[in-house]
């Protein structure tokens, strides 16, 4: 039976063997696309929404401004 050597605690920090470090995933070109075609369509789809509650709002506003004219409380 043979006897180990033994390495000094300053020679540790270089010890890089004996552990598998597993690499990150890489991500494929072709999903990192389609995140950001979904992410701009999420986000005009956004947009519309807005601008759509927007307008619906301007509407209400309208007709309420001529029923009180109707009525005749409104401003004249």
């Amino acid at each position: 039976m043979t006897e180990l050597d033994t390495i000094d605690i300053a020679s540790l920090d270089t010890v890089t063997g004996g552990r598998v470090i597993p690499q990150p995933a890489q991500i494929p070109p072709a999903v990192i696309q389609a995140i950001q075609e979904l992410t701009q369509a999420v986000s005009a789809v956004g947009q519309n929404l807005a601008q759509a509650s927007q307008a619906n709002g301007q509407g209400m506003m309208q007709m309420m401004q001529q029923m009180m004219q109707a009525r005749g409380g409104g401003p004249k």
